[in-house]
């Protein structure tokens, strides 16, 4: 699941409306909207904390799908195409010094 798609569902799950969780955040609802439209580029690792903590939920899992989805941008923008979503998710678990998945 991209990262946009993620946001709005712990949005919701959480029963905030976009205003709301940017208030709670410091943002404005516009570049929540952008967020959840994948029309902005992922947030930092700080900013997942902040959205973390407002939705309730673990920092470590929103983390986890706002840096695949840069990852994912960076390599499609420097050509690489071929490289697959468990790829990427094993990449980042490695760096994060988890085992990775099996399939």
């Amino acid at each position: 699941m991209d990262f946009g798609a993620y946001l709005m569902q712990l949005r919701k799950k959480a029963q905030l409306t976009q205003r709301e969780l940017a208030q709670k955040c410091g943002l404005t609802d516009a570049y929540v909207t952008r967020l959840e439209k994948q029309s902005s580029d992922s947030p930092s690792r700080r900013l997942c904390k902040k959205l973390a903590r407002a939705l309730d939920t673990e920092e470590s899992e929103l983390w986890k799908h706002a840096f695949t989805e840069r990852l994912k941008r960076w390599l499609k923008k420097e050509g690489y195409k071929g490289i697959s979503d468990k790829g990427v998710l094993d990449f980042f678990e490695q760096l994060e010094g988890k085992k990775p998945r099996e399939q």
